[in-house]
């Protein structure tokens, strides 16, 4: 099966901020009824003892999006608030990983809650009034609704994660930090060759490496530890290195490759314009949000992908709104695009996550990782190229995303 089924359900894009063994494809079907790609579906009914803790970051999330909406539906394009623009980015380097648990997000939640004057208080916590503008200035408005927003698209993706935490502990074996570090300092890869000569902090460091590159090869951690401390006596750091180095490549490079889902993508005759097929949206205001977002973010320079609505059928894409949900994509062919209504369509932040989720319709993972550590009861996150559209919020496409279509898609 190919890793794409395994590596890219985790965390699209909420927002703000926010395999089996390798070889041949497997197809276009999801037979392994996986997790959906970036993001979750809507958390199950049946009541949790995290749901219950959870509960009040949903409601002033819930409430937030809806004092905001309410404020917008008043101005025009130029005045209103919104929760992105095109400046906004949110990378997660590897160096910084994200951290996320129930006592990390109520954390962070109550600081803000804390923060917020008594005005907004009142409207979010007390059941106020909503108001047509806001109480406070609009920047110090919209900041404390970001944060509120942030603390909900975190509970929100940690809540979908439960059902999963068995995948997402798994998913371990795609850190690809080894990798990465060693790629960014090839000093200390020569210096392998010679080991006596590492300071303390290269040694900690090529050992920390090392276990991480092991464990892309699906070896567990003590194994991987006990290999590496064994070279460390025997000056055989390098061997090691070389042992695990096409494995861990391997691993890094499937973070960007394309699984060619799509029967309904059609190249022209020069292979400058793909056209895929999708399901006509039944609002005109929803097909051209989507077609605009969509074709100006997927096209480069000798590139232009475009949007072709179809009827209704069994096989092409299409768009559902689901309330309570963070952006995602499912189906038996990872053809159905779910997102949250209560996000509005003039929003970049809504602009920008339908021009990712596209991506994964095509055929793209995400290129940032998730995992679970099953010790600390956390999950954690980074992306791997911050301006990235399928890795970091904010990116754009790369042209290795045309090569990779041009190279399936025939």
């Amino acid at each position: 099966m190919n890793k794409f089924f395994q590596l890219s359900f985790v965390f699209a894009l909420t927002a703000l901020f926010f395999s089996c063994a390798k070889g041949g494809r497997s197809g276009p079907s999801n037979p392994q009824n996986l997790p959906p790609i970036g993001g979750q579906q809507k958390t199950p009914v049946a009541a949790t003892t995290e749901t219950e803790t959870l509960q009040p970051v949903l409601d002033a999330g819930v409430r937030s999006l809806e004092w905001l909406n309410k404020i917008n539906a008043t101005r025009d394009t130029a005045n209103r608030l919104n929760l992105a623009d095109t400046t906004t980015k949110n990378p997660v380097p590897p160096e910084s990983p994200k951290v996320s648990s129930t006592d990390l997000i109520l954390t962070q939640f109550e600081k803000r809650k804390t923060a917020a004057p008594a005005s907004i208080f009142s409207v979010i916590f007390e059941n106020a009034n909503l108001t047509e503008n806001p109480p406070i200035p609009d920047a110090d408005f919209l900041k404390i609704i970001r944060g509120f927003n942030s603390s909900y698209q975190g509970a929100l993706r940690w809540l979908g994660h439960q059902p999963w935490l068995d995948y997402y502990e798994k998913n371990a074996t795609y850190d690809i930090r080894g990798y990465y570090f060693f790629n960014k300092n090839p000093d200390l890869v020569l210096a392998l060759k010679e080991e006596p000569a590492l300071t303390n902090t290269q040694k900690q460091n090529a050992i920390e490496w090392l276990v991480s590159m092991c464990k892309n090869s699906e070896i567990k951690y003590d194994e991987c530890l006990q290999e590496v401390n064994t070279a460390v006596t025997t000056n055989t750091l390098s061997q090691v290195y070389n042992k695990y180095l096409a494995k861990s490549e391997s691993t890094y490079n499937d973070f960007f490759k394309v699984n060619p889902l799509r029967e309904d993508l059609k190249w022209n005759i020069n292979k400058t314009v793909i056209t895929q097929d999708f399901i006509t949206p039944n609002l005109q205001k929803v097909s051209d949000w989507f077609k605009t977002n969509v074709e100006e973010e997927w096209k480069l320079s000798g590139f232009q992908l475009m949007i072709n609505f179809v009827q209704q059928n069994d096989f092409s894409p299409f768009l559902e709104f689901v309330k309570g949900v963070t952006p995602h994509v499912s189906g038996d062919t990872w053809n159905k695009i779910t997102m949250d209504p209560d996000y509005s369509l003039e929003d970049y932040d809504t602009q920008w996550t339908i021009r990712h989720e596209f991506g994964h319709v095509l055929g793209f993972p995400d290129c940032y990782l998730e995992f679970y550590n099953k010790e600390s009861k956390e999950m954690i996150y980074y992306t791997i190229e911050p301006d990235n559209l399928m890795c970091a919020w904010g990116g754009s496409l790369k042209p290795k995303y045309v090569d990779e279509l041009k190279r399936e898609y025939k």
